[in-house]
């Protein structure tokens, strides 16, 4: 069976690979040995966002009471689990017809390399975890009975990642979860439950419990919640704020030295010698590439020391003709950057080696207490790289739409070059930050960079016209200082 791109995995790497490929007129395979969509749509973004969209209605509805609502509004997490569940299988049995009618077609069972060009699938084997015995569609139809070989000229790995273990508290999947427990097994709202990692994940669904009802204390081993290069210090103090201001508990430069199981709860003890007990703990302490049992040894790919597929900026691994795209490989491990990644890997696979990958263009969105999302350069990374960086800040406390919905808790962050004016990223932090930080990517990717904002027309009221009011006085000071401005941002000039 022959083609011109084989792809390995459905998430969000696998599936945009698949449909960028089919758009520049490849004949494509997608092979999934699990449920299609991966841990994407089955176990990460898409039920944690009917989930959190849930617990910030409760917050919001709850903050309007006296403004013309009446009646405080409880959540019930049973029946938000089954809502979760109806969405996810929803798009998950339109999901393989959807592939199809691009042209896609669609293999269920083990891939496994063979070397340059070649891809065996072999039926499914062994016991079907609890998580994975969910029927969808077309399973009969896609799934595969008898070994098949594959051939196509090129092949992309998107196989993705599964949560890391810690020593001191290995998850059982019953008291001590990861994530995939807690979102395939959990059937109950927890009491009291412990999430270990300040990361996104500890931070989204620690927020998601707390507004259900439980009791939930976040550890962290780091000086702050959300530790990573683009999301700028001032955010995560935010957050931790509005974290106290809730009750919800966090314990920063600290983390797990000890747990025991009595009688049905978690007995820990603290890095610090404190000590406590909940009904659960969630694990959250990162994720690691999958690439065990697909013949990546036998094909020549190489791992790099931390056990990622190692690949070049054009995302093609150390054998020619295959590349690996998301969380298989170093870089960011979130569903935005395999989305950039499938792009990136099907268009080089197709078309010959011409993009490069650059995760600065790619937007990092967190949704907690607050809604923080961020793209390009902080200004720690823009002094880093050189920059004379200067941070236009705006409250949303002068937002119209913002003091209308009695939502007004947040900023915007705009970085820019002080001698230039060259726009060099943001972070906005607040209501639909997620949807509003895609106005300051366009912006970074624009020939007009900073004087994007001013150049466009807004509603009002609106989240996004705060971002010209941001900048405002800042352009106007460039137009009058008579400096040499540059006004392209800084992505906008795509690199070949």
């Amino acid at each position: 069976m022959d083609f011109d791109l084989i792809i390995i995995g459905s998430g969000p790497a696998g599936y945009k690979a698949a449909i960028t490929a089919t758009h520049l007129g490849a004949k494509v395979a997608l092979i999934e040995k699990a449920l299609p969509g991966g841990t994407c749509l089955n176990q990460g973004c898409i039920p944690k966002k009917t989930l959190l969209h849930l617990a910030s209605l409760i917050e919001n509805i709850n903050d309007l009471q006296g403004r013309g609502l009446v009646g405080r509004v409880h959540g019930d997490f049973l029946a938000a689990m089954g809502h979760k569940d109806e969405v996810v299988s929803g798009i998950r049995n339109n999901f393989t017809v959807w592939l199809k009618r691009l042209g896609v077609q669609v293999f269920i069972g083990e891939g496994r390399l063979l070397g340059a060009g070649r891809v065996a699938v072999s039926p499914l084997n062994g016991p079907v975890p609890p998580e994975f015995s969910v029927p969808f569609t077309d399973k009969e139809k896609l799934t595969v009975a008898v070994p098949l070989e594959l051939c196509a000229r090129r092949i992309i790995i998107a196989s993705g990642s599964e949560p890391k273990e810690l020593a001191s508290c290995v998850a059982n999947g019953k008291e001590i979860m990861n994530s995939r427990d807690f979102m395939c097994r959990l059937d109950h709202l927890p009491k009291s439950i412990l999430c270990v990692g300040g990361g996104a994940i500890g931070v989204e669904l620690g927020y998601l419990l707390h507004q259900f009802g439980s009791r939930v204390c976040i550890v962290e081993k780091g000086s702050r919640l959300l530790d990573q290069p683009h999301i700028p210090e001032r955010a995560s103090a935010v957050l931790e704020r509005k974290f106290a201001r809730i009750g919800l508990d966090v314990r920063k430069n600290v983390s797990v030295a000890e747990s025991r199981i009595v009688d049905g709860h978690v007995d820990v003890t603290y890095t610090d010698g404190a000590r406590d007990s909940f009904e659960h703990v969630l694990v959250a302490v990162g994720r690691k590439p999958m690439t065990d049992a697909f013949g990546l040894d036998e094909a020549g790919v190489e791992l790099n020391a931390d056990g990622f597929i190692a690949v070049s900026e054009y995302l093609e691994t150390s054998v020619p003709g295959i590349y690996a795209i998301g969380d298989v490989k170093p870089g960011p491990m979130t569903a935005n950057a395999s989305l950039h990644d499938a792009k990136v890997a099907a268009t080089n696979a197709i078309n010959g080696n011409c993009l490069h990958s650059n995760y600065h263009k790619v937007p990092t969105v967190i949704h907690s207490a607050l809604e923080i999302a961020a793209v390009g350069l902080t200004e720690e990374l823009a002094e880093q790289a050189g920059f004379d960086a200067d941070v236009v800040r705006s409250n949303f406390g002068g937002s119209g739409k913002a003091r209308a919905h009695h939502d007004y808790e947040g900023f915007i962050e705009v970085v820019h070059d002080a001698q230039t004016g060259q726009l060099l990223g943001g972070c906005i932090v607040g209501p639909e930050a997620g949807e509003q930080i895609h106005m300051m990517s366009a912006a970074c990717q624009s020939e007009r960079g900073l004087w994007f904002f001013t150049d466009m027309s807004y509603s009002h009221p609106s989240w996004c016209e705060e971002l010209e009011t941001a900048i405002d006085p800042y352009t106007a000071a460039f137009t009058k200082s008579g400096k040499q401005v540059f006004r392209p941002g800084i992505f906008a000039a795509q690199l070949k």
